[in-house]
């Protein structure tokens, strides 16, 4: 399996995998590790997840079908979700579990941010992922990004929980407002099409997308 691996900002990664399918088979128990609804903070087999999802995602109520692997295209998780990992918890371990956990041995007792995508998934899905990693490992910008998530509707702001807490098996809530922000930042159109008023976070993501800018180019 080639990746391409890059260093994007201070103490983010960039992992770019050949297919969508080979990155999500690749991060899915490194992502729901960290902000499954289900499985976050939990030791879990592949078997055990995927009987969860079809009977929790969307498409898996429909269908009956597995469809992880093609309903999500870029991935994010802090440092951390690999302790358990390296310490053989989740043994045994798949093969491509192991390719990222001896991409990333040598910065074990480091703190730092990984965002994956797929050769040709897009720069909006890579700023997205980006924002993720910035939310993460810096402060700054944190505290900035949640003054100005402070400013929404709250009727919108329950529809994009509501949305949140459905979409694909949900997100933890822990996530929720870096989820939040991220989608506001660079996903207006997909929210509205999962029944957000979208029109009421023009201003939002105006504002998100200046501090994105500024502390990308500083970081």
């Amino acid at each position: 399996m080639k990746i391409k691996y890059e260093k994007i900002a201070n103490n983010i990664y960039h992992l770019t995998l050949p297919s969508n399918w080979q990155l999500a088979k690749t991060f899915l128990r490194f992502q729901e590790h960290f902000e499954s609804p289900k499985f976050r903070g939990k030791i879990f087999s592949l078997d055990e997840y995927k009987k969860w999802y079809i009977l929790n995602s969307p498409i898996g109520k429909k269908t009956g079908k597995f469809t992880y692997y093609r309903d999500w295209g870029g991935f994010n998780i802090p440092s951390k979700v690999l302790i358990p990992f390296y310490k053989g918890k989740f043994n045994p371990l798949s093969k491509e579990e192991k390719v990222i956990l001896k991409l990333f041995k040598n910065k074990r007792k480091k703190k730092f941010y990984i965002i994956a995508t797929f050769k040709n998934s897009g720069r909006y899905l890579l700023k997205h992922e980006i924002a993720h990693g910035l939310f993460y490992t810096n402060l700054k910008y944190k505290r900035e990004v949640i003054k100005i998530l402070k400013r929404i509707d709250q009727k919108v702001k329950r529809q994009i929980t509501n949305y949140l807490a459905k979409y694909g098996g949900g997100y933890h809530p822990s996530v929720w407002t870096d989820e939040i922000h991220t989608h506001i930042l660079e996903n207006l159109n997909y929210l509205k099409k999962h029944g957000v008023d979208s029109t009421k976070l023009l201003k939002i993501n105006k504002k998100l997308n200046e501090a994105f800018s500024k502390y990308l180019k500083t970081h």
